[in-house]
């Protein structure tokens, strides 16, 4: 850093563009997932890489130096701060260092959330205090060096104000101090998830690591500068560095296969198309990284110091991290812009100092006086923007605008959906929304059939479409081999429709012989007009088929083109009751062979495996497609933005929130990724019907029923007004499925933590009125959760913990910890209690879609339903959010400030007084008063309930499920591509 030659500066450009590139990088990469391996294998390439660079050694800087006073090596004259000889147990000693502070990041990574950021923003501050240690070499100038300057006469007080900055340790101290904490409140202003931290994870161990490895992070570099600044030339340095990181992997696979020796990992017990071809291309990319790193920073603090490096990495991370969050002031997700300011300005003039004191001529390319100069302009800069943005004054609630905009955009979309007036232009629409593809045969029935029973939607069947698409790049003969493939798996029953005749499979003694039986009565309205076909019903909670993105895209593709209109080779079927389908194939329906399966192989999916398959379902390029999310401690707020109001933090779009693979958090906040799947997902596009899916699977949906519940009732009989006037939420936990993950992270858990069990210092942010204003203005403000919990209606809690009857000893210690975290269960809730209330609020079980009440019973009630959902069903399409439901981010970072919308909040003013550590504290809580929207709520309440009997009924079933075995039918038959229904001149007339 000090040299000015090129070649340093573009080495020293090398080591700070790699680190970033690292830290910005590695989280999303498959390397979080098998940490120890990948410390391994990350060293031993670093380490031949580092070797094979030394062989290139001339074209580095450095490259002839030698402790030569007739060479003039890198040591002479501008290296008056070398360091002392290295003894000869600086290197194994390094070698232990580096390996014991990759336990610790595995240690502090394990329990992240219980960890306190921007720690690192202070290894500047560990490294300076090696500068102050007892026997250190005088730095250039130093403070000698100011004494013998300051007999000088003439020196006007800038000189000595000049030399002072230049040449004092305490300039130095000053300017690295300030750095530091200017850089920690800059990188401490990330609004934090609700991934909680346990009362077993002993924060302050944790704490304590973090300190433990910052220290040894500073030995580290002050080791590998004192080792390799006397190597004779860069050749040797690299091989010097090279040999270290040689024998670090060697002692980072010994630690490695002990401790799997110490404890073994479960097996899969089968094969599955995983992202290991990810994994080995991550390796080598961030070897590669890491290796520029090791190398380049070698040769910088070789020639330089460790300091120089620390400080410049810390400004340029602590610059970064600033700018962001002064970017967005203004917004909810900055909520401390002094705090944001002060820190920007604390970089700019620390760095200052810092740059001075340390003697740095450049900052990589850039010259001293010129980044200083744009340090002042970002500080001027900053400190209008701050004035201007500061702080968001609303002047109307997001929600108002936010309910009326859906509200339109429901109306738009039921005037697209119901086109036809008439059978000619229904079938006109149909051509116009696929590409030209006639309607399969039959469609004139259907249509009589929908309209006879009033269906409100009779054009728009997107999630229909986009169910079969990808079925039309597959060969008709294919798809009905593959109906005997899954035949034979777990939870599947058929469904079979012969001569207009449907029956299933199932036996009396089934409890789901219920379930198909419906489905079998609203089959036979209309199975007169079907094909001979059978279906595979999936009968389990958890959709099964879990395709990769590459093969769904593929297929999608192939059969773009099939089903087309085909103007000399069509064959027009008229319509008429005459009308019959050519058979499936030449030989009948298709009746399934059975196929041997081992169940073995089908017992069990680890966690991570599953998360593999769920990222390969996304495609390339996009953030979850590395099925890892390392940092649960922050809040994802680049996640949320897409389907949140501009700048702002309630949900928008419902749609794009359901989708996985631009926010690749949820696979660590919902239980449903956080738990091994029963029975294994199907990794091929199989034809199975399942009654709900998530983003990213391939299941075909279908109207199927839940078991009814005989108890159940649709509405309690009470006026909105009598409802109690809370949310309300009761879930069950079954803790024998406890993860390290699931337990602070799953989506249920942590609801009840956030309601139940917040800490004193955790906080929320809530859209409040203006302080002290008439004019009905907000701004975001943040409180504190425990007092949200108090001041707003919430009936939330876990009614039963489900397994804790047995004998087993880790299901019983799983119980414990359960009650312990989430306290005792409370008193059991039936569905009639649940929509006594005004609000009720519908999530998902970690197994599959919402269990309790689920919603279209809390839909039909005229309650207004809470909807957290990742899953779709046949229906979701047909709901618009803030018209028929509100909906909720399973992140919570905005359920209080919607509740508050709704039920409103009021807190008188008051003045609390407490004694601790530094003293009498007296903390003033301002008075709130937002008024309750409870019109908004009714309405939203009353429309859902409308709808859902004009859109969700029985018969809204039967037309789509009439629609969806009509083209299905047409798709596995081997003349799909000349069946169609086309009206006859006569038929028009």
């Amino acid at each position: 850093m000090v040299s000015s030659s090129g070649g340093s500066q573009l080495t020293a450009l090398c080591a700070v563009a790699s680190l970033l590139w690292l830290a910005h990088g590695l989280e999303g990469h498959q390397l979080i997932e098998q940490p120890r391996l990948s410390s391994l294998l990350i060293l031993l390439i670093s380490s031949i890489a580092a070797f094979a660079t030394s062989f290139f050694a001339t074209w580095l800087p450095g490259a002839n130096g030698r402790f030569d006073d007739d060479l003039g090596g890198p040591l002479r004259a501008t290296r008056t701060d070398a360091p002392k000889k290295p003894r000869r147990y600086f290197l194994p000693a390094l070698v232990v260092c580096i390996g014991l502070r990759l336990e610790l990041f595995h240690r502090v990574s394990y329990d992240l959330q219980c960890s306190s950021p921007g720690v690192e923003a202070f290894l500047p501050v560990v490294i300076l205090a090696y500068e102050f240690l007892p026997g250190r070499r005088t730095r250039p100038g130093g403070d000698a060096a100011l004494a013998e300057k300051g007999d000088d006469m003439w020196k006007t007080v800038s000189d000595i104000v000049g030399d002072w900055i230049n040449e004092s340790k305490a300039s130095l101290a000053i300017g690295t101090l300030t750095l530091s904490v200017g850089t920690y409140l800059a990188t401490t202003q990330n609004l934090t998830s609700t991934y909680f931290c346990s009362d077993t994870d002993r924060t302050s161990l944790v704490h304590l690591l973090q300190w433990i490895g910052l220290i040894l992070d500073g030995v580290i570099a002050i080791l590998l500068w004192r080792i390799l600044a006397w190597a004779r030339t860069t050749k040797s340095r690299l091989r010097t560095l090279s040999g270290i990181l040689l024998v670090s992997s060697l002692g980072t696979g010994f630690l490695y296969y002990s401790f799997r020796l110490f404890r073994h990992s479960r097996p899969m017990s089968y094969h599955f198309r995983g992202l290991d071809p990810l994994y080995v291309f991550d390796i080598f990319v961030d070897s590669l990284t890491f290796s520029t790193f090791f190398v380049s920073t070698s040769l910088v603090i070789a020639e330089g110091t460790p300091l120089s490096l620390a400080g410049i990495v810390t400004f340029i991370c602590g610059l970064l991290a600033a700018g962001q969050k002064t970017w967005l002031m203004g917004t909810w997700e900055n909520m401390s812009p002094s705090t944001t300011h002060f820190g920007l300005i604390l970089i700019c003039v620390g760095f200052s100092f810092f740059a001075y004191a340390n003697n740095l001529r450049s900052v990589v390319f850039l010259h001293r006086a010129f980044v200083i100069g744009v340090l002042v302009i970002i500080a001027i800069a900053a400190t209008i923007f701050t004035l201007i943005k500061g702080r968001q004054i609303l002047d109307n609630h997001p929600l108002e605008k936010l309910i009326y905009d859906t509200r339109v955009e429901s109306d738009r979309w039921l005037v697209h959906a119901t086109v036809s007036n008439s059978l000619p232009i229904a079938v006109q629409e149909y051509r116009e929304r696929h590409n030209g593809r006639d309607p399969p045969p039959k469609f004139d029935v259907w249509y009589k059939f929908a309209t006879d029973r009033k269906s409100p939607i009779l054009d728009r069947f997107d999630q229909m479409e986009e169910d079969l698409r990808p079925f039309w790049g597959i060969s008709p003969e294919k798809i009905r081999a593959d109906l005997g493939r899954v035949a034979e798996e777990p939870d599947i029953a058929m469904l079979k429709i012969e001569h207009g005749t449907p029956s299933h499979s199932l036996a009396e003694s089934s409890p789901h012989k219920i379930v198909l039986d419906e489905l079998v009565d609203m089959v036979k309205a209309f199975a007169e007009h079907l094909p001979d076909m059978e279906l595979a019903i999936n009968l389990n909670d958890r959709p099964r088929i879990l395709a990769p993105w590459d093969d769904v895209h593929r297929f999608t593709e192939a059969g773009k083109h099939h089903g087309l209109r085909k103007l000399l080779s069509k064959r027009a079927l008229p319509s008429g009751p005459s009308d019959t389908w050519p058979l499936s194939h030449p030989d009948g329906p298709f009746k399934p062979t059975a196929i041997n399966t081992d169940p073995v192989e089908r017992s069990f999916t680890s966690v991570r495996a599953f998360r593999e398959m769920t990222a390969l379902t996304c495609p390339p390029g996009t953030r979850a497609r590395s099925g890892v999310h390392w940092n649960v401690r922050d809040l994802c707020a680049s996640c949320t933005r897409p389907q949140s109001q501009p700048g702002g933090q309630f949900l928008a779009d419902w749609a794009l929130s359901q989708e996985l693979c631009h926010q690749p958090d949820l696979i660590r906040l919902h239980g449903f990724h956080m738990t091994s799947p029963d029975t294994k997902p199907l990794q091929e596009l199989l034809p199975v019907f399942s009654r709900s899916k998530t983003d990213g699977y391939s299941d075909i949906l279908i109207p199927l029923l839940r078991r009814p519940d005989e108890n159940a009732t649709d509405e309690d009989g009470r006026e909105w007004d009598m409802r109690t006037r809370a949310l309300f939420w009761r879930g069950q936990i079954d803790p024998s499925k406890f993860t390290h993950d699931l337990l602070r992270g799953g989506h249920q858990e942590r609801l009840v933590h956030l309601i139940h069990n917040a800490t004193y210092a955790d906080k929320t942010t809530v859209l409040m009125p203006r302080t002290g204003a008439k004019d009905k203005k907000y701004t975001h403000e943040q409180l504190y959760t425990g007092e949200l919990n108090a001041l707003l209606p919430m009936d939330i809690g876990i009614s039963e913990y489900t397994g804790c009857e047995g004998d087993d000893d880790e299901q019983s210690k799983g119980c414990e910890m359960a009650v312990h975290e989430f306290g005792p269960p409370t008193t059991p809730a039936s569905n009639t209690d649940a929509l006594r209330h005004q609000y009720v609020l519908v999530i998902d079980s970690d197994d599959g879609p919402p269990d309790g009440p689920d919603f279209l019973r809390v839909l039909r009630s005229g309650s207004v339903p809470f909807l957290g959902s990742i899953f779709k069903e046949w229906y979701t399409e047909r709901l618009m959010p803030w018209v028929h439901f509100v909906p909720v981010d399973l992140r919570y970072h905005a359920l209080h400030s919607t509740l508050a919308y709704f039920t409103g909040i009021r807190r008188e003013p008051r003045k609390t007084v407490s004694v601790g550590e530094r003293g009498i504290q007296i903390e003033i809580s301002r008075e709130i008063n937002m008024p309750a929207r409870q019109e908004d709520a009714r309405w939203i309440a009353e429309q859902g309930r409308t709808w859902a009997d004009k859109a969700i009924r029985r018969e809204d079933m039967q037309v789509y499920l009439f629609r969806l075995l009509l083209e299905w039918g047409r798709l596995i038959n081997d003349q799909r591509d000349e069946l169609g229904f086309v009206l006859l001149p006569a038929k028009v007339l």
